[in-house]
């Protein structure tokens, strides 16, 4: 099977193309377009969060989240079916979707909305299904809540403010200057310009604040969270283990998030898209230009997210 990837991790000057093992699993898919994560960083430089990020395979193809068509009739699915989804963020995932195809359970894969690109379907799986999980499950947001969201303009960020919307809430948004009428665009109520104002000195009360660029901590915003409220973050660090203790004694809670594909969530995060929910797409790279992908998407300047078109002709 085709795909780019390296001979092994860290040996990121022999990214190109070359012959991946066939996926094995429920559902094939062939992939007709992936996004860029920082995971993907993480992945093939060899970083230690890649060994928990994914298999130490030989050769090493990275990409998590997927849109493509089904190859197979299973279950409900039949040949030709257009799905969309992400593989597991694990150290047993040995698959990557910068690759001709993937196999999946079908309990981690949804249909995508016809009136929904490919690209976009795969740029909304990752981030929208973090943002989601760490709302509805990790903050316990309601409807009517008040939230805060940092790194807005990025990936995550960016999509977290359109499922934070569709959630009811009300959100408040931390970007950089460059990126004020950006972020606005997307439907934040306020925009914080970080250069401006320091978001610590925020008063809320927010009911979730979640940290999607993983740049501050529980401590920082503790005196903003309301009675009750949440501190999500999308990375367990140092800050975040204080921030633990922190919180032992207090109504208010701080968690991580570690995102799951399901199916039900994914026929959500699908109504939605369709319904018009906003997933802002930063460039789009073919596969053979991989390398340039992950340039763009780690040079600090994204709006959205970096597409990958996966076509080997």
């Amino acid at each position: 099977m085709r795909a780019i990837g390296i001979p092994a991790a860290g040996q990121l000057d022999a990214l190109g193309p070359v012959d991946a093992p066939e996926p094995s699993g429920e559902v094939r898919v062939r992939v007709v377009c992936s996004a860029v994560n920082a995971a993907d960083h993480k992945v093939l430089g060899g970083q230690f969060a890649g060994r928990v990020l994914h298999a130490r395979t030989k050769p090493l193809v990275a990409g998590y989240d997927f849109a493509g068509v089904v190859e197979a009739d299973v279950d409900d699915l039949k040949a030709g079916d257009e799905v969309f989804g992400h593989l597991p963020y694990t150290s047993r995932n040995c698959q990557g979707a910068f690759a001709e195809r993937v196999a999946v359970p079908r309990a981690e894969i949804a249909k995508k909305p016809t009136a929904v690109g490919a690209d976009v379907a795969a740029a909304s799986a990752t981030p929208a299904l973090t943002a989601l999980q760490s709302f509805r499950d990790k903050g316990r947001l309601k409807a009517g809540g008040r939230v805060l969201v940092t790194g807005a303009s990025g990936g995550v960020g960016s999509v977290a403010i359109g499922v934070a919307r569709a959630l009811g809430a009300h959100v408040t948004a931390v970007c950089s200057t460059h990126a004020v009428d950006f972020v606005r665009d997307l439907g934040a109520d306020e925009v914080v310009d970080r250069k401006v104002r320091d978001p610590k000195s925020l008063e809320g009360p927010f009911d979730v604040v979640f940290d999607a660029a993983a740049a501050y901590s529980y401590a920082a915003f503790r005196h903003a969270l309301a009675p009750g409220g949440g501190y999500v973050s999308t990375l367990p660090d140092a800050g975040w283990v204080g921030g633990k203790l922190l919180a032992t004694f207090s109504s208010k809670h701080t968690h991580f998030v570690i995102v799951k594909s399901a199916r039900a969530d994914l026929e959500q995060i699908g109504a939605w898209l369709a319904a018009g929910m906003k997933v802002p797409i930063d460039s789009r790279f073919p596969v053979a230009d991989l390398r340039a992908a992950l340039a763009r998407q780690a040079s600090g300047e994204v709006r959205g997210r970096v597409v990958v078109d996966v076509a080997f002709g």
